[in-house]
């Protein structure tokens, strides 16, 4: 039935897409088999493959080193209530933050490179990995924690075989969420200071007038992002898999 769904809502997408090509909107707007056209021509040439290439190592180091500092810095703050107190403040700024206008702070510290654009996407990420581990130790059961003292379990143990099994579903979810903003902040910042990369593409299209190629520069990124989000929830399914 799910699965029946989802075909049913991507065909019904595919047809509203054809449609507003057809009407048209814009003389600019092409067709789906236009896009799919210039993504193969793409896909054959090697050059959304370089770009993706790029953009995947800004990718991969900016949300990595989110994950290594947010994941220890959320158990922290909810393990020690005065440092969940202070850093919820500055967690809260960053993520109300336009974060785009921090792009011209981050070429002046790092130039324009591939570590300027992993920078934005760690910036992009790190509050949602943060805060949803902070809220996994937070919502702990208090029960589990008073029957562990009862059997003069140590902190350690508390913390080992308690709250960070109570945390991990809240964690991974955090961690799923995140790679989906890591994914926004990715093309933000090629978009807007990067040479290389498929935001870069996408501008190179679009000042070239060849909007298929544009178009189909998107809808491959988004294709990435879905194909990561998914194994992502795979491997979330699988570490959760004792909870069932």
């Amino acid at each position: 039935m799910v699965v029946a769904l989802r075909a049913a809502s991507v065909i019904a997408f595919v047809l509203l897409w054809e449609w507003a090509a057809r009407v048209p909107i814009s003389f600019n707007f092409p067709s789906p088999w236009a896009t799919l056209t210039a993504l193969v021509a793409l896909l054959r040439s090697g050059a959304i493959l370089s770009a993706t290439a790029t953009s995947l190592q800004s990718l991969a180091l900016g949300f990595g080193i989110a994950i290594a500092v947010g994941v220890p810095l959320g158990l922290v703050m909810g393990v020690v209530r005065p440092v969940g107190r202070v850093a919820r403040v500055y967690l809260d700024l960053l993520i109300a933050l336009p974060t785009a206008a921090l792009i011209p702070l981050v070429i002046l510290s790092f130039g324009i490179n591939i570590l300027s654009s992993a920078v934005i996407v760690f910036v992009f990420s790190v509050p949602f990995v943060t805060m949803n581990a902070y809220g996994g130790v937070r919502d702990v059961r208090p029960r589990l924690l008073e029957m562990a003292h009862a059997f003069d379990a140590s902190r350690w143990q508390v913390f080992v075989r308690i709250v960070l099994p109570s945390a991990l579903p809240m964690i991974l979810a955090g961690i799923r969420y995140a790679l989906s903003r890591a994914f926004v902040g990715l093309i933000v910042a090629e978009l807007l200071l990067s040479p290389f990369g498929l935001g870069r593409l996408i501008m190179a299209s679009r000042s070239m007038f060849e909007h298929d190629r544009m178009f189909a520069t998107v809808l491959w990124t988004l294709l990435l992002a879905g194909v990561a989000l998914a194994a992502l929830a795979r491997l979330e399914g699988r570490l959760l898999r004792w909870r069932t």
